[in-house]
């Protein structure tokens, strides 16, 4: 086990921010797990699990043992499949389907790692990962014992969970149970013109092309994180009642999605209608492909990201007396 002093996080995240961590460790195997907590309570450090660093936001230097996540392998147990928690998120989705397992295509493309998926429930075109998983391991660092959680147990809601709320729980690996038979999801509207736009017969479409879809769209509309250094969604999109919706005076032309007795409202629209598309401060600023996506340009403090996003939410606050939250974890 090899520990390394004063990591820089511009290293472990995709934002390109100056902040260090105290001490960075790599997680290659369950066995070293022991050793590592050792360290960590010899000197009273806090513990930091990551796997591709695309959803966090460092916004100091980090006084703890940083934990690399690059555990790997996948396992079929029964008619599931069992997930390293290092794994990456796209290649295994596209794993999936090329191995004629369904239900994760919608997700395609969302940067980070197996582990980090159920953490803040990722979603996209209408699906979102907790409807597939069937139970997490995970490692309880406060009791040093492998712990299984059903899906129940993890809490998931909008894109977060108990594990958002519960550092000591280290997912190991995730459980799922997916579709044999193809079965498709356009229950999204984006997805659904885009499919109306192409003149697709929905009836022939399959979960491969869904899959292939939604990297082109991604793609197209998204900045690529490596080029330009993102975590992809910044911000969350506005979720209400319906009964606080229709209380609201928004334009005909705001984007909604209604769930139950929920109304999602656009977020992207929200901040574009507010004027900060395009815009940039010094190394921050929003994207001009997407109003959702948070770039820096270059080397900047975490505080300088943050304060940045905060006025983007003063902003929308005051256009429209909605508020919308961070979607990455600040830490």
């Amino acid at each position: 086990m090899k520990i390394i002093e004063d990591y820089p996080f511009a290293r472990l995240c995709s934002l390109k921010i100056k902040e260090k961590a105290s001490f960075y460790v790599e997680l290659s195997d369950t066995d070293q797990i022991e050793e590592i907590l050792s360290f960590s309570k010899q000197r009273n450090l806090p513990l930091l699990v990551l796997g591709e660093g695309t959803n966090i936001v460092p916004t100091k230097h980090y006084e703890g043992l940083v934990i690399k996540n690059k555990l790997h392998g996948i396992k079929k147990i029964d008619n599931n499949f069992v997930v390293s928690s290092g794994e990456n998120w796209h290649d295994f989705v596209k794993w999936t389907v090329s191995n004629n397992q369904y239900g994760l295509e919608n997700l395609a493309l969302i940067p980070g790692s197996v582990g980090a998926g159920p953490l803040q429930n990722i979603g996209a075109y209408g699906s979102e990962i907790s409807n597939f998983i069937k139970e997490i391991s995970v490692f309880n660092t406060s009791t040093g014992l492998v712990e299984v959680l059903d899906n129940k147990d993890c809490e998931f809601g909008y894109r977060t969970s108990r594990f958002k709320n519960s550092p000591e729980l280290v997912i190991l690996s995730v459980t799922f149970d997916l579709f044999t038979k193809q079965k498709i999801n356009i229950s999204y509207d984006s997805l659904l013109r885009e499919i109306k736009k192409r003149k697709i017969d929905e009836d022939e479409l399959s979960p491969k092309d869904i899959f292939k879809l939604v990297c082109e769209i991604r793609t197209r509309v998204l900045p690529d994180h490596v080029e330009y250094p993102n975590v992809g969604s910044f911000f969350k999109n506005v979720t209400i009642d319906k009964e606080e919706f229709k209380k609201l005076n928004l334009s005909s032309d705001v984007p909604i999605f209604i769930n139950d007795n929920h109304v999602k409202i656009s977020s992207a629209f929200l901040i574009e209608k507010a004027g900060w598309k395009g815009v940039r401060r010094g190394g921050v600023g929003i994207s001009n492909q997407h109003s959702l996506v948070l770039i820096t340009y270059e080397e900047v403090s975490g505080a300088e990201v943050l304060s940045f996003a905060q006025e983007i939410i003063r902003d929308v606050f005051v256009s429209n007396g909605l508020k919308l939250e961070i979607e990455p974890t600040v830490i």
